[in-house]
């Protein structure tokens, strides 16, 4: 299945953000530390100005609504309390897929 999330990083929390940026990039593109859990597509998304990141949107393939859940309470992001708001939703793929 494919799921949708759309998490909100808090306000606080840009400077921590900004030092797990990496090791969250690196949790995403792991297979290892996620086996079941696939990445599609990911990104941060903006505030108004186009530049301050507030949060984040990513496409993943999971087994299950738990096991996205789970991928993404296990994310450095998550393991760091950084994001404020996190939803993830069951999505069904129409356009833009990949072969």
């Amino acid at each position: 299945m494919h799921f949708i999330v759309f998490a909100t990083i808090r306000e606080e929390m840009e400077q921590a953000r900004e030092r797990q940026s990496d090791a969250f990039a690196a949790y995403l593109r792991d297979r290892t530390r996620h086996p079941d859990v696939a990445v599609h597509h990911g990104g941060p998304t903006l505030g108004d100005n186009g530049e301050a990141v507030n949060g984040l949107c990513l496409v993943v393939e999971a087994p299950s609504l738990d096991a996205a859940r789970a991928f993404v309470a296990a994310s450095p992001y998550g393991q760091a309390d950084l994001l404020a708001e996190s939803n993830v939703r069951p999505w069904k793929w129409l356009t833009g897929r990949p072969a």
